[in-house]
């Protein structure tokens, strides 16, 4: 039986080159205690590429916005900024002691029939060596019920790809994570009436992931997505391109081939930015 995987990307296009203050919680004394603390813009050196996404979520989210919650294990301190950025701070007393980003709030991971928001995806963290390749630090953002909002863990499973839980009252509730309550109200007749087709099948589940996926793209939430039967689909699929734009960049008449070139550009880059996102690395890229 094939395996889908399934690779989602929302259009959050970096801006590289462009130097952005990362926010940072404000007080070093609560380190390791799993409270919060509000952001100092400007404060710490550490910039990153591009701002965060948009926030496609229930409105009552925003209650944790501009705010930071940190945790400390073995010898770092972890901070993280819902919806804004996670960083990572060495707090050992030397003068190279580590400082970085993990992530940028990218986006959301829905179920298979984007119904709900599982987990948040942040991207375009600083580099670091995976397999002899440069690739940009990872973080996945779980989120538990809890009766304070903190981070209760961060582990590290695969190189510069990190997994965090932040519980919160907040997530006690399935409102919360229900992608029907973070439409704006004029989406939701549309999402209810495929929700009562499927019910009374009159669609299929491919075609109420097509509905959904159409309205999730409408609002903002949803704006790329890319699909491959499995990973060797996707290999080739990365060669090809990879091997085009290569010649491209080595031979084009600028005048007659701009447009196509700005297209395969386009493909190039967003195939490349899905395969970080998810850990995939080949071995010629440009």
């Amino acid at each position: 039986m094939l395996i889908w995987v399934m690779l989602i990307l929302l259009a959050t296009t970096p801006c590289y080159g462009v130097k952005i203050n990362v926010k940072v919680v404000e007080s070093h004394s609560q380190i390791g205690q799993g409270q919060l603390g509000n952001f100092r813009g400007g404060a710490s050196k550490l910039s990153a590429s591009r701002d965060p996404a948009a926030l496609c979520a229930h409105p009552a989210l925003s209650q944790i916005l501009g705010k930071c919650y940190d945790i400390e294990v073995a010898e770092y301190k972890y901070a993280v900024c819902p919806f804004h950025n996670i960083t990572q701070h060495e707090v050992a007393l030397k003068w190279n002691a580590y400082r970085g980003i993990l992530g940028i709030w990218s986006h959301w991971s829905y179920d298979s029939l984007y119904s709900t928001l599982t987990h948040g995806h942040y991207t375009d963290g600083d580099t670091c060596t995976k397999d002899t390749k440069t690739i940009p630090r990872i973080a996945l953002l779980h989120h538990t019920c809890g009766k304070q909002t903190r981070v209760t863990s961060v582990t590290e499973p695969d190189t510069c790809h990190y997994n965090i839980t932040l519980q919160s009252p907040l997530f006690c509730h399935d409102v919360f994570s229900d992608v029907y309550s973070a439409l704006p109200e004029g989406e939701w007749g549309d999402f209810a009436r495929s929700t009562q087709e499927f019910q009374h099948n009159l669609l299929t589940e491919e075609g109420l992931r097509v509905e959904r996926r159409e309205i999730l793209e409408r609002v903002g939430c949803l704006t790329m997505r890319k699909e491959f039967k499995d990973l060797e689909e996707c290999g080739n699929e990365y060669h090809d391109l990879n091997k085009k734009h290569k010649e491209l960049s080595e031979s084009c008449d600028k005048n007659d081939d701009e447009e196509k070139y700005k297209e395969l550009q386009s493909r190039y880059e967003v195939l490349m930015r899905v395969l970080s996102e998810n850990g995939l690395v080949f071995p010629d890229e440009v």
